[in-house]
């Protein structure tokens, strides 16, 4: 218990200290990408010092170019996980609540993550206009459609908003199964718990699931998908 406490109380430190980092990297060389590969780094170091087993799968599956990554949400390691996951750098497209967190959302922010106001409306419209403009580039983007962590490893219900981008943009659709961090760190704690980690690539969606289809349509496609991989 202490020395899970100990962990966690690193993980704490190992935050701050990125965060500011990335903010000062943004502000003092302005210009590249520097606040960006402070965050990456921080996502490997952050499940390196947490201890955990960490296994990644299927990723054959990523496409070439832009992508949308639509992974399931368990625990505040799920960022760390998937910076630490994929060989190419993502960004996330999250709630705007997140880049309110002291010190860790301005970092997110200055790293090029999107944060989204769902009260407003005008400004969703903007934020995936820009997150469009990401994907076209051949940039990868994170969405957790459940807007919340589920605490237990469940998969709640899909919010279909957060699709409206895929169907629009035109981009590739890919599910992300996420399992292990909502037994690594409780949802409200910080103490680091003995626990595997596992992020899972799945396949593209198919033209008619995807861009194809309703944004209802590929969040039932998507959210059922998951679900199929956490009973396995």
């Amino acid at each position: 218990m202490i020395r899970g406490a100990l962990r966690g109380l690193i993980l704490l430190l190992l935050t701050a200290g990125s965060s500011v980092a990335a903010i000062l990297a943004d502000r003092l060389l302005p210009g590249g990408n520097r606040a960006e590969r402070v965050m990456g780094w921080w996502g490997r170091a952050f499940v390196r010092l947490g201890g955990w087993k960490f296994r990644v799968e299927g990723m054959e599956n990523l496409p070439s170019g832009g992508a949308v990554l639509v992974a399931n949400h368990q625990s505040a390691v799920d960022i760390p996980m998937l910076l630490s996951a994929f060989p190419r750098p993502v960004r996330f497209l999250a709630k705007r609540e997140l880049g309110e967190i002291p010190l860790f959302g301005k970092a997110m922010a200055a790293a090029g993550n999107l944060f989204i106001d769902r009260e407003d409306p005008r400004d969703a419209v903007r934020m995936l206009r820009e997150a469009g403009a990401r994907l076209r580039d051949g940039r990868l983007l994170v969405v957790f459609p459940e807007g919340t962590r589920t605490g237990d490893g469940s998969i709640g219900e899909f919010r279909p908003g957060a699709f409206y981008l895929a169907q629009k943009s035109g981009a590739p659709v890919v599910p992300v199964y996420i399992d292990g961090g909502y037994r690594a760190i409780l949802k409200g704690g910080i103490r680091v718990r003995p626990a595997e980690l596992l992020v899972r690539v799945l396949p593209p969606l198919s033209p008619g699931e995807g861009a194809g289809g309703s944004k209802e349509q590929i969040a039932e496609s998507v959210r059922a998908r998951l679900i199929r991989e956490g009973a396995e």
